[in-house]
């Protein structure tokens, strides 16, 4: 009997082997996603800047009218703008959105303009949007999608991306996620950049506790339009892209509490404040947004004021699909031929630093051309990722050894900077989603702008400029001991003696557990799938 048992245990476990393996094959190195129209046009080094950017996918592409959002306040101004002007479509993607008094809001925008008649598409990361975590949450869905004319789907839900990382015995595989932040409108307005959907992107930093610096761009232009349309449906038709089932019978509608969310907000751009019986009826459904609104006063009666003005430039749009374990994307090579023909100036601001080693070679082959490269990033003090802190903590000396021409600056502000840019030699820039680190590099959906024009590139680099000027206490330079002829001094271990550094101005109990984390994450690394991802 008990060899029996065991016979039959051990053909169960032959079995699952047999089942995983199988399941292996068909999902390893599998891509959930790609973008017909995103492909580079042939390179050959020694390719001007000009040349370069001419080997960007054109389609699309052309003469943009382009609006700066740097301000948190007009960033929420523009997006309420141009779905007010929705009369045919509306399409979305948000790695993040948050079942705040800004997630609701906006959710009751869709809303009203799906009842208007207006084809509603959305489509949010799983791990990033919480909304599908809670009950409420999913009744915010369900409620859109009963309109008729609102299609949500979730891109990898937990339980899909868990077997998927188990069958591929891969971090990277678990991880991997739809990061763009699209919204177009009409075939005509469009917006992108770093930002997603909830209060810490779209307040003043004495508004809430933990509030981000960001950037984007609005768009008024068919083809780009167009081009950003094909970067949303690339993951939006993705088989990793789940529908959200229309109810058969709506039990718990969420319709009113939208409603009243969208009224609020609307009374409070507008207005600047929200009427005593809306208050009431908020309170009634147990949301407290006019408490928040108050508390949001930055962005009180700010539609009344006017946006932007429109710089006009050619524009491309670079974008990545989300892939499992493969930095041969667009946004990654299209960087690297920029970095190679770059000639006068590099300038970047980026929230989270952690370079392969492959692309500190890169770099270093433009300083030994003597390009200037300035890199701004955060410091711990700003920080909203301590994994990502606890890599760049061990890494920048070896970036300032390995670029001799690489100035290095870190915010130490409450704020953190979340904008994404870059600028080449003042005369092309990149706006998006794209980070420097493995999650963008490798596995996550990107998008970005590239435009060419000395004007915008000018006012891009503007506020991180001032920033870096203003210096201690709000921005520290990051130094490594020189030898007289300019190399990195090493200590005995081998490694660049630091002369000013994170230890020099952070929390020191910080910074231990920084090095407590990189420690484990260092173990961790020794497991299969984890190494190569990090």
């Amino acid at each position: 009997m008990k060899k029996r048992r065991t016979t039959v245990l051990a053909l169960i476990v032959v079995g699952l082997v047999g089942v995983i393996y199988a399941a292996r094959e068909h999902y390893i190195g599998q891509p959930n996603s790609s973008n017909p129209h995103m492909h580079l046009g042939a390179y050959r080094e020694g390719m001007t800047l000009r040349e370069v950017y001419d080997t960007f996918p054109r389609y699309g592409g052309g003469r943009a009218k382009l609006r700066l959002l740097e301000d948190n306040t007009v960033a929420w101004a523009a997006r309420w703008d141009i779905l007010d002007k929705a009369s045919e479509s509306i399409d979305i993607s948000y790695f993040i959105l948050k079942q705040d008094v800004f997630g609701a809001a906006f959710l009751g925008h869709l809303l009203r303009k799906a009842e208007q008649g207006v084809k509603v598409r959305i489509l949010l990361d799983a791990f990033g949007t919480k909304l599908s975590w809670h009950l409420e949450g999913n009744d915010y869905l369900d409620t859109l999608v009963n309109t008729g004319n609102v299609e949500v789907r979730m891109f990898r839900p937990l339980l899909n991306r868990a077997i998927e990382g188990l069958l591929n015995m891969s971090l990277a595989v678990a991880v991997a996620s739809e990061h763009d932040k699209i919204l177009v409108v009409d075939g005509k307005y469009a917006i992108t950049g770093g930002r997603n959907i909830a209060t810490e992107y779209f307040v003043h930093p004495d508004e809430a506790e933990m509030v981000f610096t960001d950037l984007g761009v609005e768009v008024h232009d068919r083809g780009v339009a167009r081009a950003l349309t094909a970067a949303f449906e690339a993951q939006y038709q993705a088989d990793s892209a789940k529908p959200v089932t229309r109810e058969r019978v709506d039990l718990q509608s969420q319709r009113h509490k939208l409603e009243l969310s969208y009224q609020a907000m609307d009374r409070w751009l507008r207005k600047g404040r929200v009427p005593d019986a809306l208050a009431a009826e908020l309170q009634e459904e147990g949301l407290a947004w006019p408490k928040d609104l108050a508390r949001a006063a930055s962005i009180k009666g700010s539609l009344r004021q006017a946006l932007p003005p429109y710089v006009e430039a050619e524009t491309r749009i670079l974008d990545s699909t989300t892939r499992f374990k493969s930095a041969d994307d667009i946004i990654t090579q299209a960087s690297i031929r920029l970095v190679k023909s770059a000639r006068k100036e590099i300038f970047i601001q980026n929230p989270y630093v952690v370079v392969a080693d492959e692309a500190i070679d890169v770099f270093a082959e433009a300083s030994q051309h003597g390009v200037p490269i300035v890199l701004f990033t955060n410091s711990p003090v700003a920080a909203d990722s301590a994994v990502s802190q606890a890599f760049f903590l061990e890494q920048w000396p070896r970036l300032l050894a390995g670029i001799p021409s690489l100035r290095l600056y870190a915010n130490a502000e409450d704020e953190m900077i979340h904008a994404k840019l870059a600028t080449f030699d003042g005369v092309l820039s990149l706006v998006g989603t794209y980070n420097l680190s493995p999650l963008s590099m490798a596995t996550n959906s990107e998008v970005v702008l590239a435009v060419w024009s000395p004007e915008l590139a000018k006012k891009l680099t503007a506020t991180p400029r001032a920033r870096l000027a203003a210096g201690k206490p709000h921005v520290y330079q990051y130094l490594i001991v020189r030898n007289a002829e300019g190399s990195a001094q090493l200590d005995e271990e081998g490694a660049p003696i630091v002369e000013f550094g994170p230890r020099d101005h952070a929390n020191l109990d910080d910074m231990k557990k920084l090095q407590t984390i990189r420690k484990a994450v260092k173990a961790a690394g020794m497991l299969p799938g984890v190494s190569t991802f990090f």
